[in-house]
């Protein structure tokens, strides 16, 4: 019989409404209440919640690490893994277990729902015993995504849409899995460079998100990253890798100046970044970008987190210029 571990972080599968009306997380035994159908799959299921479930937009490093340690601690004594969170941050958190659990050759799947699963017309339930059936079956070992009829690799999916079933996608990669009739997997995309397991951890790291959308003062953007230290910073681009940046303004100055890694990825959901394909991003060329290629800003975001609490030096550029789990 196979053995599942169930981590309940919080979010909205499991959340109720209270008496002013806004939605409040409630406990683990009232969410499995509403799944009975979980104890018809012929495994053994334990479940292991946060002391304080939590709103996904509470979800961060630490959190990140307390999930990444439960699992690494019971790897050995279940079959896989399935987590319940929210929404919201569901992807960061995808993509921050993908970077900290790489090697990992069991399934851990994120999961949620955009109802409560105590309401009428909820995607909760399908959602849960889905990735409890993806989890026993154990055929894609990796750190994956269920939502609504779709299991996405966890650095490759962002959310899109805040009400719809299917509210995430994964629109620069191939999913692994679809439902229809039945599940089918698509094995041709399954990564299969499984080594040892290494838990990296992570830690609060200041990162700058770096937006220069029309308006966004450029002479104030370099301020802020002139009097903070910051370990790294996201520039999110225009289309294939276009920006207001020029060199000898006062950004490009203090960026060049700071020798820290950038990241540059598109602002658009599909394509990707090639730097250097138009002279208004040649730019980033100049100060040694690293090109994000067809990641995911969640993507790009934990990686570099990640990357910094465990790299320094050419170590971290290395890091951050290999792909890791599948990510470019």
């Amino acid at each position: 019989m196979k053995k599942i571990k169930v981590i309940y972080t919080g979010g909205t599968i499991g959340m109720i409404k209270s008496d002013e009306g806004v939605y409040v997380p409630f406990s683990v035994d009232n969410l499995l209440s509403f799944v009975p159908e979980a104890n018809q799959l012929g495994i053994e299921l334990i479940i292991d919640s946060f002391a304080e479930p939590l709103d996904s937009a509470f979800v961060g490093p630490s959190e990140w690490n307390e999930i990444a340690s439960r699992i690494f601690e019971d790897y050995n004594e279940f079959d896989g893994f399935v987590i319940l969170h929210g929404t919201d941050t569901m992807a960061y958190t995808s993509s921050a277990l993908s970077f900290m659990l790489k090697g990992i050759d069991k399934p851990v799947i994120l999961t949620g729902s955009q109802i409560p699963i105590c309401e009428e017309g909820t995607d909760g339930i399908g959602n849960f015993i889905n990735s409890i059936k993806i989890a026993k079956e154990g055929l894609v070992n990796e750190v994956a995504i269920w939502f609504d009829k779709t299991l996405f690799r966890g650095a490759n999916v962002s959310k899109i849409d805040t009400a719809d079933f299917d509210g995430f996608a994964s629109l620069n990669h191939p999913v692994l899995a679809t439902l229809g009739n039945e599940l089918k997997y698509n094995k041709d995309v399954v990564f299969l460079d499984k080594k040892e397991l290494v838990f990296k951890k992570c830690k609060e790291v200041s990162i700058k998100v770096l937006d220069l959308s029309p308006g966004v003062s450029i002479d104030a953007e370099a301020e802020q990253i002139r009097n903070h230290s910051y370990a790294g910073i996201i520039l999110k681009t225009f289309g294939t890798g276009t920006t207001r940046m020029q060199e000898g303004d006062a950004l490009f100055e203090v960026i060049s100046n700071q020798n820290i890694p950038v990241i540059a990825v598109s602002e658009c959901l599909k394509g990707g970044v090639e730097i250097g394909k138009y002279e208004a991003g040649s730019v980033l060329g100049k100060l040694e970008v690293i090109s994000g290629e067809k990641m995911t800003k969640e993507a790009a975001l934990t990686k570099l987190i990640i990357g910094c609490s465990n790299f320094e030096g050419s170590e971290l550029l290395d890091f951050l210029e290999e792909n890791q789990v599948g990510e470019f």
